[in-house]
């Protein structure tokens, strides 16, 4: 009668401390495998949206051929194409705004473009004179960040790069396998030391019919990463200086700048550090590139200073290479294992055509080199 009245208390069997180590043990393990699929996952996303904005960038380019029936200048006055608002030479005086600044009314900025074409009184500047002002700083159309600027594998730029004053850019335009002339020096009288052997030139643009290679087969944009005081003495974002002499005559030297783990051993600038620093700016050192050595390898200039003649590789933070879109506005990636040919030969001059000694790399980067390329 007591059992009945008093049943025995039954207790369900409890995890031994041992059996909640072994399951720790084993969420552990499943998420370390994951994780790293997790982040290509991720990665993989944010290669699709880069490749998206170079695809943007061609049309725009293409807009911009449509209306204007030639290419715009890498770096020239903001007007139409041979024509300058503000005479004299390009990097001390006006004639710097970017091709990216005249593609802005074909990337749905036409609102930003009428804005700085038109000027205006603003604030402590005073008056801002049409077109927009020389320097890269404290005007306000100059720091808006433009998102299809920006690819968001690279987090310095998204963050704005080193100086809150600019916008970051985080793309660049070909010009050609030669870094002669890349400084700005250039005479009204030679066409061909207007431009260079790649598409975009100082004052002038090229037009289809000047891409002789076929615009399938050549460069157009690719990438550029951002400077920033955490990319300091790395190859992301930053450069070491190197007599111009010295590279142009084997730029294998520039390559030899190659350090561990991403970073560069020579001598670092100890200023002007401006990789990718403003969309608005026209350097080649901002928002050009080379195709000598192949992409993610090491950038040199003849000293410090966003001006200076060098070599720019483009570079991402995309595993294995970068993106780039072709001037027949299609995109592909690019590894940094592609052939560059002989890296020891002697750069080109910029006022002759003929085949590339860089390669297939070198052939891309060319609009009249009669190369046959392939992207392998």
């Amino acid at each position: 009668m007591a059992r009945l009245l008093f049943p025995e208390k039954r207790t369900g069997r409890a995890f031994t401390l041992v059996e909640l180590l072994v399951v720790i043990a084993i969420i552990g393990v499943l998420v370390a495998l994951l994780l790293p699929a997790v982040q290509a996952a991720r990665e993989a996303a944010r290669r699709s949206q880069c490749a998206n904005n170079l695809k943007q960038l061609g049309l725009g380019l293409h807009n911009y051929h449509d209306t204007y029936k030639t290419f715009p200048p890498m770096a020239g006055g903001t007007t139409n194409p041979d024509t300058s608002w503000d005479p004299g030479s390009w990097y001390s005086n006006g004639e710097r705004h970017s091709t990216f600044f005249y593609i802005l009314p074909f990337m749905e900025q036409k609102p930003l473009y009428d804005k700085i074409q038109a000027g205006a009184v603003e604030g402590s500047m005073g008056s801002i004179r049409p077109q927009g002002p020389h320097s890269l700083r404290n005007y306000s159309a100059y720091r808006v960040r433009i998102p299809g600027y920006l690819c968001p594998s690279d987090g310095l730029a998204e963050r704005g790069g080193w100086d809150t004053n600019t916008a970051a850019i985080s793309y660049a335009v070909n010009c050609g396998d030669s870094s002669i002339g890349l400084d700005g020096t250039w005479n009204p009288s030679i066409v061909g030391a207007q431009l260079n052997r790649g598409v975009f030139g100082f004052r002038r643009g090229n037009t289809m019919a000047d891409i002789l290679d076929g615009t399938s087969n050549t460069l157009a944009f690719s990438e550029n990463t951002t400077y920033s005081p955490s990319s300091h003495g790395k190859i992301h974002g930053h450069y070491v200086m190197i007599g111009a002499g010295s590279f142009r005559a084997t730029p294998n030297i520039c390559m030899q700048a190659k350090g561990p783990n991403g970073t560069l051993i020579g001598t670092l600038p100890p200023s002007h550090h401006r990789d990718g620093e403003a969309w608005t700016s026209g350097y080649p050192m901002i928002c050009g590139f080379t195709t000598i050595l192949p992409p993610n390898a090491p950038s040199c200039a003849n000293a410090q200073g966003e001006w200076q003649e060098g070599i720019f590789p483009p570079d991402s933070y995309h595993p294995g290479g970068v993106n780039g879109a072709m001037c027949d506005g299609s995109v592909r990636f690019f590894a940094e294992t592609i052939n560059a040919g002989n890296l020891a030969a002697p750069m080109p001059r910029i006022t002759s055509n003929g085949l590339s000694p860089y390669g297939v790399w070198g052939a891309l980067g060319t609009k009249a080199g009669t190369e046959a390329t392939s992207n392998q």
